[in-house]
Formats: structure tokens, sequence, C-alpha cells
């Protein structure tokens, strides 16, 4: 069976990711461990956590502010709709993997994100 593993990551959407960059590093003393500038996104990792902190400008990422980690997003969401439940956003592709929005019975959306293009681990460059 399915389930969550734990917050993968911390997503914020920023006006200007460079002030973020500075603001992140050298203000909480977060480690910047990748930057992908064609999405406009950063991602910072806490000193005792693999847990990331990622910031971006781009209005087209949908707006929350966490993520649930699971081994296989698409495989998760099979078993999730076959038990009856409401995927409000199906599978896309994002950095790491894939990633979907999930509804409880009482429609609260439940964010998750898998590593499979990373191979199940973090990957920081």
């Amino acid at each position: 069976m399915n389930k969550l593993l734990k917050i993968d990551n911390i997503m914020y959407q920023v006006k200007d990711l460079e002030k973020a960059k500075i603001f992140y590093q050298e203000v909480l003393g977060l480690k910047k461990v990748w930057e992908n500038k064609e999405s406009k996104m950063v991602g910072f990792t806490f000193e005792e956590s693999d847990s990331e902190i990622v910031i971006h400008n781009n209005p087209n990422i949908p707006k929350f502010d966490y993520s649930y980690l699971v081994s296989n997003v698409d495989e998760f969401v099979k078993e999730f709709e076959s038990k009856g439940y409401i995927v409000k956003l199906e599978p896309i592709d994002v950095r790491s993997g894939r990633y979907a929005i999930l509804l409880d019975p009482d429609g609260n959306e439940i964010p998750i994100i898998d590593l499979t293009k990373f191979g199940g681990k973090p990957r920081y460059d």
C-alpha cells in the first residue's frame, strides 16, 4: 500500500529571486543546494535535515507551501482513485519527478511529490 513518507519540501513564491536567495542563505542560514534558472527556482536544505525549502517566481506553479513525499506519484494516484477519491490535479512533471494534488473527503487539498527522476533520493546540484 502506498503511504505518505514525510513532508519533502516547503515552497514559497517570491517576487525577487535574487533578494530571496540572499535572505534564505545569509539571514536564515540555509544551504543552497540547487538552482534552475530556466524554471526560476532555487532549493535550500536545513543543516540537520534533507527537507528542502524551494523558492520560485513562476506564477504557473500551483500555490502550495509544502508537499508530501511519496515513492511514486503515478502509482499513489492510481491507488487513490481506485478507492473512489478525487484527484484535483493529475500528475505533472516537476524537477524531481512527478507532482499531484489530492482531495480528502472534506475537499482539503493534499499535494504529493516524488523523486522518481532522481532515483528516489534527493539530488543537490
